[in-house]
């Protein structure tokens, strides 16, 4: 059971570090921003949005400072360059995510 617990955890602070050490670019047909996730559970855009933020099982939740909220899928065995599609709850739209390099 102690085992099972360890696995699991290991499996969520891996998309958490990932996007800590990196960024997510997210791609529309209306353009795109990168996302920087902080280890404090804070994250800001390079477009001026910020909030917060956090890994429920295999989906990473925003919740901007104006209130919105909202989840995403993430890809399992994030690497740098890593790309996967979701859809916009909101609009329905496609969305494309990438791990790209913090800068």
């Amino acid at each position: 059971m102690l085992l099972t617990t360890l696995a699991a955890l290991a499996l969520q602070a891996a998309p958490a570090e990932m996007l800590v050490e990196n960024a997510l670019q997210v791609s529309t047909a209306q353009g795109s921003y990168v996302t920087h996730f902080n280890a404090d559970g804070t994250y800001t855009t390079n477009i001026g949005i910020e909030g917060t933020w956090e890994i429920r099982g295999n989906e990473v939740c925003v919740e901007r400072s104006t209130g919105e909220h909202g989840c995403a899928p993430i890809q399992e065995n994030l690497e740098l360059g890593a790309s996967w599609e979701g859809e916009n709850a909101a609009t329905g739209e496609t969305v494309t995510y990438t791990i790209v390099a913090r800068e």
